[in-house]
């Protein structure tokens, strides 16, 4: 038996390497139970990295029960994003897990074909990786001469991907028992808080179709699932570029579109999957006309971020910085004050939003339409500090100092040593009287 991949799991600084993966996504996560999971992991990560190590080995390691959370979707009443949020140790198994899949050249080249994009890292000798590399390609092709394409979304699609067909691909390359198992688990749904999540038990992935949002193993069996897929629609003189769900048919013809779009939505078919008919092109649409693919805007003019992705970046630091105000207002004492709502905070978290849309889209080519989004934030910005220094300014001097962002000892934990006591000292001896005997 093949046991390489149990044997990689095992190992102290693959699963040390997964703990560094998951801490680093850690501290970008907007949930504080994930930042205060992986906080209290890193107080003793080595041993705990040990713990794991050893139940991984000797087979005895146990999924949690995860933690459901329904996210509503924007702009769409009674429809949720069923997000699943493992515990830290297991995401570190799963993290390793991944890690092993992809360490395999065999698993990792039949799961992550030339043209798919989405949850794969950058290939080796490849300058680009992600969304830059799908529009990098696309740009490509329509410079050959392709001349029409076709975009569309698959309905549903974590929900829709089959775990046990997933498994079954892996036993193709590996019989590596312990690994199967270990992986099976690592991929069923089992929610702690089921009971508060029953009007949405529908949405989350408890049988065998449908794998967990959350799960950093989620992507790549997408990649898995639709490997043939990608090989079938890219055969021949049309191209099929796909970033996880999202996919774009570049071909020679308006006829050859279509004729691939047929094929897409049959293959699509047979793995129990549709594209969702309300994000999917009706006809094939000319290259010469303005189109939009993974949130950006193709057009004569340039290739520029989507209407919605620059209103949504805007608004998005409109809310930040009302939010901010409106802690502000509240506030009466300092230690009620929250300091992530502070001005020099709330000023980076705006700046942080601002520059990280702009390097999402660096590969743009209309630098004046991003600038136009700039100087919109630039303006909440300047509007934020003046509203803000108000408030500070109606408040005491010691909750007007922590708005403005001074803290001094207000977060400091004090540990005072103790200075020893003297030990108490005998009394003294009463005064001896004099001898006045004859």
């Amino acid at each position: 038996m093949d046991n390489q991949l149990s044997l990689f799991v095992r190992k102290h600084k693959n699963l040390t390497k997964a703990w560094q993966a998951v801490s680093a996504n850690s501290r970008y996560s907007s949930s504080p139970y994930i930042k205060d999971e992986a906080k209290g992991f890193a107080g003793d990560e080595q041993r705990r990295i040990a713990s794991i190590a050893a139940r991984v080995n000797h087979g005895t390691f146990q999924f949690s029960p995860a933690r459901g959370v329904a996210i509503t979707k924007a702009g769409k009443p009674g429809k949720i994003r069923p997000i699943v949020i493992s515990r830290v140790e297991d995401r570190i198994v799963q993290r390793c897990i991944l890690d092993a899949l992809t360490s395999d050249p065999r698993i990792s080249e039949h799961a992550f074909q030339p043209f798919s994009f989405g949850g794969i890292r950058k290939r080796v000798g490849d300058e680009l990786a992600g969304v830059p590399a799908a529009i990098s390609q696309l740009i490509q092709f329509v410079s050959a001469g392709a001349s029409h394409v076709m975009i569309a979304d698959i309905e549903g699609f974590f929900t829709r991907i089959s775990k046990s067909a997933s498994v079954s691909l892996i036993r193709k390359f590996s019989d590596d028992g312990p690994f199967l198992d270990l992986m099976e688990r690592a991929i069923s749904v089992d929610l702690e808080n089921a009971r508060a999540l029953w009007q949405h038990k529908e949405e989350f992935p408890y049988g065998d179709i449908g794998v967990a949002q959350g799960n950093c193993l989620s992507p790549f069996l997408g990649n898995l699932i639709l490997s043939e897929f990608d090989r079938r629609m890219n055969d021949a003189d049309c191209r099929c570029i796909r970033y996880i769900d999202d996919i774009i048919i570049v071909a020679p013809s308006g006829r050859a579109a279509s004729s691939r779009f047929r094929l897409a939505s049959r293959l699509l078919s047979e793995l129990g999957m549709n594209f969702a008919a309300d994000k999917s092109s009706k006809l094939p649409l000319p290259v010469s006309q303005s189109f939009e693919y993974l949130g950006i805007e193709f057009s004569a003019e340039g290739i520029r971020p989507s209407r919605k992705s620059r209103r949504s970046i805007v608004k998005r630091t409109e809310e930040a910085a009302a939010e901010s105000l409106k802690i502000m207002r509240k506030a009466t004492q300092p230690d009620e004050f929250d300091s992530r709502f502070s001005i020099p905070k709330t000023l980076n978290r705006i700046s942080g939003m601002s520059k990280g849309w702009a390097h999402h889209y660096s590969f743009c080519n209309d630098y004046r339409t991003i600038q136009s989004v700039d100087e919109l934030i630039n303006a909440v910005y300047m509007s934020y500090i003046d509203r803000a220094q108000q408030i500070a300014a109606s408040k005491k001097p010691r909750l007007a100092a922590s708005i403005l962002g001074y803290r001094g000892v207000e977060d400091v934990k004090f540990k005072p040593f103790s200075w020893p006591t003297p030990p108490p000292q005998p009394p003294a001896s009463p005064a001896t009287a004099p001898d006045t005997s004859p």
